[in-house]
């Protein structure tokens, strides 16, 4: 049994995240009202997202309209065995969902 603070919804959306001053692309798996779990494209060298840090998560769930959130990392796995490829899951630091028509 998932000991959850809220439900999660599984979304599938592209995204970027914003990270020591760099871009990625990734995919949100899912997404609740506080947290978001995602998982990053394929990348050349290994990359190490720290938890505790800071990065901007943006997507756009219905055309024209563009989420920015501030999320703390919670904790981050690489994909073995080449790791490239990351898992992360965030808090969501700034959740704005009243301001989405896609959320509503």
């Amino acid at each position: 049994m998932e000991n959850r603070r809220s439900k999660r919804i599984a979304v599938g959306y592209k995204a970027e995240i914003i990270y020591g001053g760099k871009s990625f692309e990734c995919v949100i798996e899912n997404l609740s009202n506080v947290g978001a779990y995602i998982v990053t494209a394929s990348t050349n060298t290994e990359i190490n997202f720290k938890p505790q840090e800071m990065l901007e998560l943006r997507f756009e769930p219905n055309s024209g309209e563009i989420v920015n959130l501030q999320c703390r990392i919670m904790w981050s796995k690489q994909t073995l065995p080449h790791r490239l490829t990351n898992r992360i899951g965030l808090e969501i630091l700034n959740p704005s969902w009243d301001q989405s028509t896609s959320f509503v």
